[in-house]
C-alpha cells in the first residue's frame, strides 16, 4: 500500500475504496462485515476518502466512490504541488545555510583547487549540480590537452535542459577540434557567442558559485590553480562582468546547414584570422578573399565592417 501513502491514505482507506469501486453505495455495517473490518476503522477511512475527494461528500452512510481518474489525479496534483514548495523552500533554507556557514566561517567563501585533476573534478562537480543556468568565458591556454572534448557533465547538464552560455575567444576557433565542439555543443541547446579577446576564463553555476584561474600566486610550470568562489558579492560581480560581455560578443553559428554567405559573414564578425576561416570553410586564401569581396558587392559594402551591418539588416545572421 506504499503507493496510496504517496498520497496521504492508508492501507484501511485503500481497501475501503476499492470496495466501493466493486459495490457502489454499499452501506458502511456492509463494508465492516465485507472487509472483516470493524466499523469505526471503515467510518474513518470512508470519512478520510471523503475529505480526500474520492467519496462525494455526503454520502457517508452510503458511500459513492468518486471516478478515480479525477480523485486520484487531484490528490497527486497537490501533492506534486507541495512538493514543489518543499523544494523551493528547501533551495531558500540551503541559501541561508550556506551564507550562515560564511558568516560563521568567512574562510569558506574561497576554495582554492591545485592542480589539472582538481580543477577538473571540481568543474565536472559544479557542472552536474547546475540546475537553472551555467555560464563561463573560454579562452586559452587551456590546462589539459583534450579540452576539445565534450565532457560528460557538459552533455549531462544539456541534457537535462539547463541553460549553457559561452563566450569564447576568436583564437580558440584556431585550436585542432574546437570548431567541432563548438557546432556540437550548439546542435544540443548551447548558446555560444565570441570576442577577439576574453579577458578572462570564468565558470559560474546558478549565478553562486564561480571558478576561475588563480593568477599571480606561487603556481608552478604543470600545477595550475583555481579559485572557486561560493555565493557572495564577488559571485554576482562576476554574472555581471559576464552579462557585460555577452552583450558586446557576436552570436556564433556554425551550423553545417547554415547558408554558406551567412555562414562567410559570421566567421569574419567572430574575429576570427583568415587563416583559420579558410581551413574552417575548406577553400584557399585567394579563394577567401574572392568570396568576401563577392559578398561585400552582393551587400553594397565597402568593408568588412559595413558588410557586416548590412548582413545583420537583411537577416543573414
Amino acid at each position: 500500500m506504499a503507493d496510496w501513502e504517496a498520497v496521504g491514505l492508508s492501507g484501511i482507506d485503500a481497501q475501503v475504496y476499492r470496495q466501493l469501486l466493486r459495490d457502489p453505495g454499499v452501506p458502511v455495517g456492509q463494508l465492516g462485515e465485507l472487509l472483516e473490518l470493524p466499523d469505526k476503522a471503515v467510518t474513518q477511512a470512508v470519512d478520510r476518502l471523503v475529505a480526500a475527494g474520492l467519496v462525494r461528500s455526503g454520502s457517508e452512510a452510503s458511500p459513492a466512490p468518486v471516478d478515480p481518474r479525477s480523485g486520484l489525479g487531484m490528490l497527486v496534483r497537490e501533492r506534486r504541488a507541495a512538493l514543489d514548495g518543499v523544494a523551493a523552500m528547501t533551495d531558500q533554507l540551503a541559501r541561508e545555510f550556506s551564507a550562515g556557514q560564511l558568516q560563521a566561517e568567512p574562510s569558506r567563501l574561497i576554495e582554492i583547487a591545485v592542480g589539472r585533476d582538481a580543477i577538473e573534478a571540481r568543474i565536472d562537480d559544479m557542472l552536474r549540480g547546475a540546475t537553472e543556468q551555467a555560464v563561463g568565458t573560454d579562452t586559452p591556454p587551456y590546462v589539459a590537452d583534450g579540452s576539445a572534448q565534450v565532457s560528460g557533465a557538459e552533455l549531462a547538464l544539456l541534457d537535462r535542459g539547463v541553460r549553457f552560455r559561452s563566450i569564447y575567444a576568436a583564437e580558440v576557433l584556431d585550436h585542432p577540434g574546437w570548431v567541432d565542439r563548438l557546432r556540437s555543443m550548439a546542435e544540443r541547446g548551447e548558446q555560444s557567442r565570441v570576442l577577439p579577446q576574453v579577458p578572462v576564463k570564468l565558470l559560474i553555476v546558478d549565478g553562486t558559485t564561480a571558478i576561475l584561474p588563480l593568477a599571480g600566486g606561487p603556481s608552478t610550470p604543470g600545477q595550475p590553480r583555481a579559485v572557486v568562489v561560493s555565493d557572495s558579492a564577488l559571485t554576482s560581480a562576476l554574472q555581471v562582468l559576464f552579462d557585460q560581455l555577452w552583450g558586446q560578443a557576436t552570436p556564433l553559428r556554425l551550423s553545417e546547414n547554415a547558408d554558406p554567405n551567412a555562414t562567410l559573414i559570421n566567421l569574419l564578425a567572430s574575429g576570427m584570422k583568415d587563416e583559420a576561416i579558410a581551413r574552417q570553410l575548406g577553400v584557399s586564401g585567394r579563394t577567401l578573399r574572392r568570396r568576401i569581396a563577392q559578398v561585400q558587392e552582393q551587400l553594397g559594402a565597402t568593408s568588412r565592417f559595413q558588410a557586416g551591418l548590412q548582413a545583420g539588416r537583411r537577416g543573414w545572421r
